[in-house]
């Protein structure tokens, strides 16, 4: 039955070529457009470069400060100095964190100038996050501790600047600052937003210490715990501080703090939806407005395809007349329909797949997110699966319980 099934709907397919392809444009460029932005999503939450240890670390990346009555609120990224009177107060972290994001700099080199990215870390960063080392190694605790001026680029930056040598022992001057390479790592995605750069250097080289003194400025923490189940006690504990035992010299009559140790998810949330007044993050708001996002995604074309399949199943009508007269159930041809759908929406997926290799290809060579690679793994490959079987029942099942019920007479004369 099922065989005579795909028989039959590879003939329809052929006898109305057009309905048949502006049935697989549109689901080929549905489900292509969903599989790139999963895959994107999916290198942001699931890394494979240092931010794979994600899963045993929290960042603090935003603070509101506020006085009584939020009369006067400062918001942003934290100083150096909330940092030490606070977060280094912690107890649950294994390990504590702080660099300062990353920026535009320009980095000189026999003359040339070049624009980079650029970052100051402690030690306990190469320790939390995992870089791979083409050569040398990471700067140590003692050497940020004497404020070394040292450096770990990437191996972008040693083929820009120094061609086929190697960067190790090399000088770089940054800002009339000159470092000395110690280190070389791969290129780190975009998408990994705490570890992306391409010059690592100790944050005590600073030229100024006038940092030590800011509760506001560009930094953020990473707390670390090689217990997963941990986090959530970090969180708290970080909230219970703020709540009940903040420290802020040097805040201008600001009293209250604001913030959280968020996941990554937690904080593109936080940053998006977050009450600039509250120590959630509010995911469960960005959570709906993407699922929201792809069922309407999903859900127009659904509409435009069962247009489609009603007028391309309306003119088979004497067709379903006559199975009808010889004892077809209703259930029999609703599956015969379903069928035709399915068929059709996993042609057009494979397409919709092939086309994602594409503009995947497309978006790492156009630089739009520097050194990102992204590949397709199982996770994806079931997503997009689902995808393509559920836009079938969408766009199937409707036309297909529809046509059923004609009535044979009716059917048989062409109408409904």
């Amino acid at each position: 039955m099922l065989k005579n099934y795909i028989l039959t709907a590879w003939k329809v397919f052929l006898r109305r070529k057009f309905f048949t392809f502006i049935n697989l444009f549109g689901i080929s460029l549905t489900l292509s457009v969903i599989m790139v932005v999963s895959t994107i999503v999916e290198n942001y939450l699931y890394p494979s470069g240092p931010e794979q240890t994600s899963g045993n670390y929290r960042v603090v990346e935003r603070l509101t400060l506020s006085t009584e009555g939020h009369s006067n609120t400062y918001g942003g990224r934290l100083g150096y100095k909330f940092i030490k009177d606070n977060i280094f107060r912690l107890n649950s972290p294994e390990l504590v964190s702080i660099n300062t994001g990353s920026f535009s700099i320009s980095l000189f080199h026999k003359d040339k100038k070049h624009e980079k990215q650029f970052r100051r870390t402690d030690a306990n960063y190469w320790s939390i996050l995992k870089f791979n080392f083409i050569s040398g190694r990471n700067y140590t605790q003692e050497e940020v501790e004497n404020g070394l001026f040292v450096a770990v680029v990437s191996s972008d930056v040693e083929q820009s600047l120094f061609e086929n040598e190697s960067a190790i022992g090399q000088f770089i001057t940054v800002n009339s600052q000159r470092f000395q390479v110690i280190g070389v790592v791969e290129n780190v995605s975009a998408v990994e937003r705490n570890a992306a750069a391409d010059v690592w250097v100790p944050f005590t080289t600073t030229p100024s210490t006038e940092y030590k003194q800011q509760n506001m400025g560009s930094w953020e923490a990473i707390l670390y715990h090689s217990d997963s189940s941990m986090l959530s006690e970090i969180h708290k504990e970080y909230v219970n501080l703020l709540k009940n035992d903040l420290i802020l010299e040097h805040s201008d009559g600001m009293t209250l703090a604001y913030s959280g140790a968020f996941s990554k998810l937690e904080n593109v949330a936080r940053g998006g939806f977050g009450d600039e007044y509250s120590y959630d993050s509010n995911v469960e708001v960005l959570i709906a407005l993407m699922t929201v996002s792809i069922v309407a995604f999903m859900l127009l074309p659904s509409i435009n395809m069962i247009n489609l399949n009603v007028s391309r199943i309306l003119e088979r009508s004497s067709e379903i007349g006559v199975r009808k007269a010889f004892g077809a159930s209703a259930s029999q041809l609703v599956l015969q329909f379903i069928v035709e759908s399915i068929l059709i929406t996993l042609a057009g997926g494979v397409f919709g797949v092939v086309l994602s290799f594409f503009l995947l290809d497309i978006v790492e060579q156009s630089g739009l997110i520097p050194y990102a690679e992204f590949s397709f793994n199982l996770r994806i490959f079931l997503w997009g699966l689902l995808m393509v079987l559920l836009f079938g029942l969408i766009s199937g099942v409707y036309p297909a319980m529809k046509m059923s019920r004609l009535n044979p007479v009716a059917a048989l004369k062409g109408g409904a």
